[in-house]
């Protein structure tokens, strides 16, 4: 039995192995039975103890079954909303585009996508989606629930939210192969080549944990990170980059820049502040992909203070 799409909170399901699909993986037996859900789906509802062998809870998904075993799978109830925060009138977000499966939203500067610790008490963007879409609470990861990637505090730009736990799980496959364009404009100090790729690792910074720094050699642990861009616009002292991060880590197109010797103006993490911005220059101008067979793209105009920047650097 093969369960497609979207599956209601607190459904339950029974197996029984046939002699066929013994001595295969616990996880990897769900994933067949439930292919419009992830692995790492499936270690929730273990880690939650929602699914049985024979009646015993099991927690472990490299277990590998035995004839005749009887699987029992309950999908977890629906969430509570929890403690609701007040939304400011204004806040900057926006719907872009609302789809069945998912959502394109514009997130502004200065908003966090998700809390960044448990003592925050600072509104987010997860927030104001709940808000408005409350069934996001049975999406994804509890504490960032319909969050498959994510823009830093101070960066503008689309975000995809997926709406249900079949379209996470794609949009998280879409994401692991790459499959999604991202396409970012940044304004940067100097003057980089006209076009260009970076191919500098990253990893966490050995004395400074909250930032990442990139590696010229392989050493330590770190990952890979590859950057694709090309000059738009020549200032006196700067320019505008369309930036096309093909990997996704953390802070990755600030990271690459500054390597370069070209960080982002108002950088104060990686490079240094500037008195005609008070972020990093940095917005998610694009993204395109295809779902469920239908190609989609979007786009989202430059934000006020990085258009100013740009006339200011125009004089």
């Amino acid at each position: 039995m093969e369960i497609s799409k979207i599956i209601p909170p607190n459904s339950t399901f029974s197996f029984n192995v046939s002699a066929d699909e013994a001595n295969i993986r616990l996880d990897l037996y769900l994933c067949k039975q439930f292919p419009s859900y992830s692995r790492s789906f499936i270690q929730k509802l273990l880690e939650q103890d929602l699914i049985t062998l024979n009646g015993k809870i099991i927690s472990k998904p490299g277990v590998y079954l035995k004839p005749a075993t009887i699987i029992n799978v309950q999908f977890p109830p629906e969430k509570p909303l929890g403690t609701q925060r007040t939304m400011p009138a204004n806040l900057g977000t926006r719907i872009i585009f609302e789809h069945e499966h998912f959502l394109i939203v514009y997130k502004p500067p200065f908003l966090n996508v998700h809390m960044p610790n448990h003592e925050s008490d600072e509104v987010t963007l997860v927030d104001w989606l709940i808000s408005i879409f409350p069934d996001l609470t049975t999406v994804g990861v509890s504490d960032r629930p319909g969050i498959v990637h994510r823009l830093d505090k101070e960066t503008s730009g689309l975000l995809v939210i997926p709406r249900n736990n079949y379209s996470h799980a794609l949009f998280g496959d879409l994401f692991k192969s790459r499959k999604i364009d991202k396409t970012y404009l940044a304004i940067v100090q100097g003057h980089p080549q006209e076009t260009g790729t970076i191919n500098y690792p990253i990893r966490r910074h050995p004395v400074h944990r909250s930032k990442m720094t990139h590696m010229t050699g392989i050493t330590g642990k770190v990952r890979e990170a590859l950057t694709h861009y090309k000059v738009l616009d020549y200032f006196k002292d700067s320019a505008l980059v369309e930036v096309h991060p093909i990997t996704g880590r953390t802070h990755q197109i600030r990271v690459h820049f500054t390597a370069l010797g070209h960080p982002l103006i108002g950088d104060a993490i990686y490079g240094s502040k500037s008195k005609l911005i008070n972020r990093q220059a940095l917005h998610a101008h694009s993204i395109s992909f295809e779902f469920e067979g239908k190609a989609f793209a979007f786009t989202a105009e430059l934000p006020a203070d990085m258009e100013k920047l740009l006339q200011e650097l125009k004089k």
